[in-house]
C-alpha cells in the first residue's frame, strides 16, 4: 500500500510547529467540547501537543498520546515549561493497539490525524480503542478531508506557501499529490526549500467518504450527534471540503 513507515513529515518537531502552529480557532473547538464534557481528556495521535498543551492551559486534566518520539520529545520539553494545575502527560504508544485503565470523559484526534489509518482494520482497531477507552457516554470528537468536497486529482509540483523556520529563514514549501483511487489513498510528496538545500518527504492520507465513515461508527457503537464543516460549528453540507464528527458512545 506505501514503501514508507508514514513518520517522515514528523521527524522536525520545532520546525513543524512554526509551519502548522496557531489554529487557535480549532484548539477552541476542542476546549469548549471538553469543558462541556468534563473529565480526563485524551488526544490520540497528539504530535508535538500543540493542542494539548493549549487545553492544559487551560485547565483541562489530558493525556496524549502518539507513536512518533521525536514529537513526543519535543511536547514534554514545551510541557515542562508551562506551570498548570494538570500538567499534560505524553506517552508513546500506538492507537490501535493503546490500552489502560484510565477511562476518558472525551477523546479526540486532530490534524485529520483520522486519514493516517490506511485500512479497514486500521480504522476499526482505532475506534474499538476509542469505544474502550471511553466513559458511558463519552465524546468522540475529529475531523477529516471530505472526498466530495477536495480535487483528487494528480498534481504536479505547485507551491503550498512559506513559513518561518527556527533560524528566522523564510522556506518555500511546495509538493505533488498522486490518488490511488482503488485504495482512496492520497500520496502527497513535499518539498521544502531553504535556498542552500531542499528536502522532501511522503506521507499518505486515506480519502473515506461520508457514508462510509457513518458505517464504520454504527458499527463500533458510536452515534453521531454533530457533523460541522468548519471550527465554528457551521453545519455540514455534502460538499464541504472537512467534516467534523462528534460522536457519543452508545
Amino acid at each position: 500500500m506505501i514503501d514508507h513507515n508514514n513518520q517522515e513529515e514528523y521527524l522536525d518537531p520545532m520546525n513543524y510547529d512554526l509551519e502548522f502552529g496557531g489554529e487557535t480557532d480549532k484548539y477552541e473547538f476542542f476546549l469548549q467540547l471538553a469543558k462541556k464534557y468534563p473529565g480526563h481528556v485524551l488526544e490520540l495521535a497528539c504530535g508535538t501537543g500543540l493542542a494539548t498543551l493549549y487545553l492544559a492551559e487551560r485547565g483541562v486534566r489530558i493525556t496524549g498520546v502518539d507513536i512518533v518520539e521525536p514529537m513526543l520529545a519535543y511536547a514534554r520539553v514545551k510541557a515542562k515549561e508551562l506551570s498548570v494545575e494538570f500538567p499534560a502527560e505524553f506517552l508513546e504508544a500506538d492507537a490501535r493497539t493503546f490500552e489502560t485503565d484510565q477511562r476518558y470523559s472525551m477523546i479526540y484526534l486532530t490534524g485529520n490525524a483520522f486519514q493516517a489509518f490506511l485500512s479497514d482494520d486500521d480504522q476499526q482497531a482505532l475506534l474499538q480503542t476509542v469505544y474502550n477507552l471511553l466513559e458511558p457516554g463519552g465524546i468522540f470528537a475529529f475531523e477529516m478531508r471530505n472526498p466530495d468536497g477536495n480535487d483528487l486529482s494528480d498534481e504536479e509540483e505547485e507551491s503550498w506557501g512559506t513559513f518561518v523556520d527556527v533560524d528566522g529563514v523564510t522556506v518555500k514549501v511546495s509538493g505533488t499529490q498522486t490518488y490511488d483511487a482503488e485504495n482512496q489513498i492520497m500520496h502527497w510528496v513535499t518539498i521544502r526549500d531553504w535556498g542552500h538545500r531542499r528536502t522532501t518527504s511522503r506521507i499518505a492520507c486515506r480519502f473515506t467518504d461520508v457514508q462510509s465513515l457513518q458505517q464504520l461508527l454504527d458499527k463500533q457503537g458510536f452515534i453521531v450527534e454533530h457533523q460541522y464543516a468548519n471550527w465554528d460549528h457551521t453545519a455540514f453540507q455534502p460538499s464541504s471540503p472537512m467534516v467534523i464528527s462528534v460522536c457519543k458512545k452508545g
